[in-house]
């Protein structure tokens, strides 16, 4: 038997968040009954729409300005198991309420509009400036790739920024994808009619202006006015945090979204459950993100099973709260600028909040944060809504649409596995998320260049390809690695890690100087490789030595090319 009927709360638990964001758009204070109005309407004629655990439906809505408004609700099951989990169940509950202006985009996705091959994805990661797109290996190794492109691509719909041409080759479609090259010249996304597809176009190459057959055709076609990059904000105050505004969260709703909390946090979270403890077991087992949290989506029942277990959780996560925004007052940075695309046209930028459940130095979750701006007393009032949680790599996926992440908070390095198993790479002497605003990761630790050193020691820098990687100083005896467990000694040369760095080892080689001629041992199984001034590549195995002339480069473990220059 169907447990959906016309009347919206004999089935449906209407949270406290869902109620204010209805009387935000109408200016009254009768949310639950523009919402029961708004669904027995829906469900008389059968507008709304039931996909898995999610149903969702749209109302017309008068704002304060008595212009007509369309509000889409979203109702999400208790569980995946469709049981009752509070103490007066009901099957569902508002899950979010959406303004939208009414308009579709022509394309729901970036592959409705055009198929992109696996190829295509390794020319553009190849072509644009490293970082990291991918939290692992699955899915082609181009997963946050995969997220930006579509994000991006959503909203240059909405500013209507795709660009159309037509030469003697033929139609085209062009978009700026927002990466740039190492020359940081703009890369564009090059389409050419898709016959053999459900898609009406096909990526053709990523290219930059006036670079190869796609990027000639491009200036041909368009001159000097070329497809532009999407902006997502107006003024500085739209991407900084204001520490003096209130959070205030929508417990609600949080203490719902325990599957998205590092498993290690949950293991002291939910320490003396039995029923817990099973499902952090094949959670701390599961690589992967979105399978992890569906194995610990039953969390919500058994905390609200257990009042004792509902008090110690609501606790831990008021604290938590408190903590992110005190850290946000102090330091505005810690509060990451997000991008969020709507499922009709338009978006939102929003905050992500890291939030320290267990150890204030670790990063457990994060908190999602939008500013609100109300009328009271006749004057405006902001403050910030902590609307639900995202796990760590939800976060840094948001976050990188709308600008790039990888080296300027600390915390955000947490959403990748490898610096979360074997510890955060921080500035020497520390071991927190929390140590800089700059993170080291992308912050080499250079050698001191400072009155007491001796001159002659600074004979050699390494110059890496890619001008944000900075400059390392080399000196005699000087080990060059990746920081990775604070237990071990730090190398003297850190290089980032970011995905060209993944083999390095922590302790990956040393540079000796002797008589003027210097010499680089290897140290890591992976190896190195030397290119030499006439063009050819040696490939060094552990425990190979070789001499270095000026000039001459290195790559470790397939990193950048660096010269080495005396």
């Amino acid at each position: 038997m169907d447990i959906i009927t016309g009347d919206l709360f004999e089935f449906c638990a209407v949270t406290k968040a869902a109620r204010e964001a209805v009387n935000r758009v109408t200016g009254r204070t009768d949310a639950d009954d523009c919402l029961k109005a708004g669904w027995k309407q829906a469900f008389a004629d059968k507008s709304y729409r039931r996909m898995r655990d999610i149903i969702r439906f749209q109302m017309s809505v008068r704002d304060q300005a008595g212009k007509e408004q369309v509000l889409v609700i979203k109702l999400r099951q208790s569980d995946s198991n469709k049981k009752p989990v509070r103490a007066n169940p009901k099957p569902y509950f508002t899950y979010g309420v959406d303004l939208e202006d009414g308009s579709q985009r022509p394309y729901k996705s970036l592959w409705d509009f055009a198929y992109i091959s696996a190829d295509a994805y390794k020319q553009l990661m190849n072509l644009a400036l490293p970082e990291p797109w991918s939290f692992s290996d699955r899915d082609g190794g181009h997963e946050i790739l995969t997220w930006y492109l579509n994000g991006t691509f959503l909203h240059l719909l909405d500013e209507e920024k795709i660009r159309y041409g037509q030469d003697a080759k033929g139609k085209f479609a062009v978009f700026c994808t927002g990466l740039v090259n190492r020359n940081f010249e703009d890369i564009y996304c090059f389409c050419e009619p898709n016959n053999n597809h459900k898609s009406e176009w096909i990526v053709r190459s990523f290219c930059t202006k006036g670079s190869g057959n796609a990027g000639k055709r491009l200036v041909r076609a368009f001159g000097t006015d070329l497809p532009q990059r999407a902006v997502y904000y107006r003024t500085l105050t739209d991407v900084v945090y204001d520490g003096s505004f209130d959070l205030v969260p929508d417990f609600d709703h949080l203490m719902r979204r325990w599957n998205r909390v590092e498993p290690s946090a949950l293991r002291v979270l939910f320490a003396g459950s039995a029923e817990a403890a099973p499902l952090i077991d094949e959670a701390e087992r599961e690589a992967d993100s979105e399978k992890r949290q569906r194995v610990l989506e039953p969390l919500t029942g058994i905390v609200d099973g257990d009042e004792r277990l509902r008090r110690s959780l609501w606790r831990a996560l008021n604290d938590a709260c408190e903590l992110a925004q005190t850290r946000a007052r102090y330091m505005f940075s810690s509060a990451i600028p997000s991008w969020n695309p709507r499922y009709s046209k338009g978006g939102q930028v929003f905050f992500c909040l890291p939030l320290s459940l267990v150890d204030v130095d670790r990063v457990d979750a994060v908190l999602i944060a939008r500013r609100i701006e109300v009328q009271r007393d006749g004057a405006p009032y902001c403050y910030y809504e902590g609307e639900t949680l995202y796990s760590l790599q939800m976060a840094y996926k948001h976050a990188r649409t709308l600008q790039r992440v990888d080296g300027l908070m600390g915390w955000i390095e947490s959403a990748f596995p490898l610096a979360a198993t074997e510890g955060s790479i921080t500035p020497a002497g520390g071991d927190s998320a929390f140590s800089s605003t700059i993170a080291p990761s992308m912050t080499p630790q250079l050698a001191r260049d400072d009155a007491q050193d001796d001159p002659s020691s600074r004979l050699a820098r390494l110059t890496p390809e890619d001008p944000a990687m900075g400059t390392y100083v080399v000196r005699p005896g000087d080990v060059i690695g990746v920081a990775r467990r604070s237990a071990d000694p730090a190398p003297d040369i850190v290089l980032p890690l970011i995905r060209t760095f993944k083999h390095v080892s922590q302790r990956h080689g040393v540079f000796t100087c002797i008589g003027g001629v210097w010499s680089y041992e290897q140290y890591g199984v992976n190896g190195a490789k030397v290119r030499h001034l006439d063009g050819s590549v040696q490939k060094l195995v552990e425990g190979s030595r070789i001499e270095l002339a000026s000039g001459e480069e290195l790559s470790f473990a397939e990193s950048a090319w660096m010269k080495f220059m005396v």
